[in-house]
């Protein structure tokens, strides 16, 4: 029975594993808002916008960014269609209408390749790795009667 549990507790926790990996991993970067204002509409697409970090971020249609409320909440942004003006952001492809006074911070993310291939292989090595454990815990089974 224990080992019957153990053995579900395993699966589950492979599951939730590759659900993580399969979404991919992300950086994600604060903009200033005049930075993020950037992002409205540009003739140069993608356009390198700088982070509060100081690393240059390329942005391009299909890279997600946002907006974070003072209470947290996270509103996705499409790149270059939206409007910010002096009191309000406008993202009317998203129904979003937010005072500039209730946003707290402007995100980028982006797509990390090497996260995404670390967390694979680890994902790769921990099935090999319950693989032989349960190979070499089994023990012997057998179908014939004595």
């Amino acid at each position: 029975m224990i080992k019957h549990f153990r053995s579900k507790i395993a699966l589950l926790t492979l599951a939730s594993f590759f659900g993580a990996a399969l979404s991919g991993c992300f950086n994600t970067y604060q903009v200033s808002q005049e930075e993020f204002a950037r992002l409205q509409v540009s003739e140069e697409i993608p356009l390198a916008v700088t982070s509060k970090g100081g690393e240059k971020v390329l942005v391009d249609r299909d890279t997600n960014i946002f907006v974070r409320s003072v209470g947290g909440r996270r509103y996705p942004v499409t790149p270059f269609n939206f409007k910010m003006t002096q009191s309000q952001l406008v993202a009317s492809d998203r129904d979003t209408l937010l005072a500039l006074g209730e946003i707290d911070k402007y995100e980028v993310d982006l797509f990390s390749d090497t996260q995404t291939i670390l967390l694979i292989t680890a994902g790769v090595a921990a099935v090999t790795a319950l693989i032989v454990v349960t190979a070499l815990t089994a023990g012997s089974k057998s179908f014939a009667e004595e």
